[in-house]
């Protein structure tokens, strides 16, 4: 288990000690750089609470714990990805590899499989699934849906307010619903999710935050990645971490009815481009 593991679910710490890792986690490159007595100060205790915090996680002193942090930011640098003046096309490129790699193989850390192979097999049980999302998330929500409709699934993206709390309050249970949020702490899904457990319904809550609100409150969580070093690329680096869960779970709701997802497309294909003439010759010949 990595130090954030660590520091975010250990279950054992005392109020005091979780105020440390609460400062590391929102401070690591600050915390990596600092004695244990100003650790302590800053997370309003002593250098001594630090020491024992520091041994209480497995490690024989502060310097140890330190090697820890540094070695987990060195593995999630965004010194290698920072933005520079005139930046140029070729590092652009180097640069948006270097992040999507990280971020990919960052999630995937994270992943419980267990629990990957628990939610393909609910989109699998619900003919529909309907993704909640605001803002650039929304991006992405359709992106999933578009997908798992060609899996023979009506899918569907919620992002105005009243729309999500009305499907809160009357949706049956035939529908699995994704709430996204990276912080896990939006005002209306958390209530939208608190509805639709009541009432029964299959909830995923898709968040960086394991531990807010949404999370707490939602049938399963799948985490995706966020890191606070990162916030500049805050939304870039979420949604690559979005888009990579989301194919996981198109490849393997496919690969369950992969003969019934070749025979939809099939009759898609015989509509769009047959019935409907949508091939670019037909639509330059209705354009003219």
């Amino acid at each position: 288990m990595d130090l954030e593991s660590k520091l975010r679910n250990d279950k054992h710490l005392t109020q005091t000690e979780q105020l440390i890792a609460e400062y590391v986690l929102a401070h690591p490159v600050e915390a990596s750089r600092i004695s244990a007595r100003e650790l302590g100060r800053r997370a309003l205790t002593s250098g001594s609470a630090v020491l024992r915090f520091c041994h209480k996680l497995g490690f024989e002193n502060y310097n140890d714990f330190k090697v820890n942090l540094v070695s987990d930011l060195k593995r999630m640098s965004p010194a290698n990805t920072m933005i520079a003046s005139g930046e140029r096309a070729i590092t652009a490129m180097a640069k948006m590899e270097t992040l999507e790699r990280q971020v990919i193989a960052e999630t995937k850390e994270k992943l419980d499989p267990e629990v990957v192979e628990r939610i393909a097999q609910e989109i699998h049980d619900h003919p529909c699934v309907d993704f909640f999302a605001f803002d650039t998330n929304a991006t992405l929500a359709s992106y999933a849906a578009h997908n798992l409709m060609l899996t023979g699934h009506l899918a569907n993206v919620y992002q105005d307010l009243d729309r999500t709390e009305y499907f809160s309050l009357y949706a049956s249970t035939e529908h699995l619903a994704f709430l996204i949020s990276r912080s896990g702490t939006d005002r209306a899904l958390v209530a939208a999710s608190r509805e639709m457990a009541r009432r029964g319904l299959v909830t995923v809550a898709v968040t960086a935050k394991p531990e807010s609100a949404l999370a707490r409150q939602s049938t399963y969580v799948l985490r995706g990645f966020y890191h606070n070093e990162f916030d500049k690329f805050g939304d870039v680096v979420f949604d690559a971490s979005l888009k990579y869960l989301f194919d996981i779970l198109f490849v393997m709701t496919f690969s369950k009815d992969s003969d019934y997802v070749y025979q939809i497309n099939q009759h898609y294909y015989d509509l769009y481009y047959r019935e409907l003439d949508r091939s670019s010759s037909g639509e330059d010949a209705n354009r003219g």
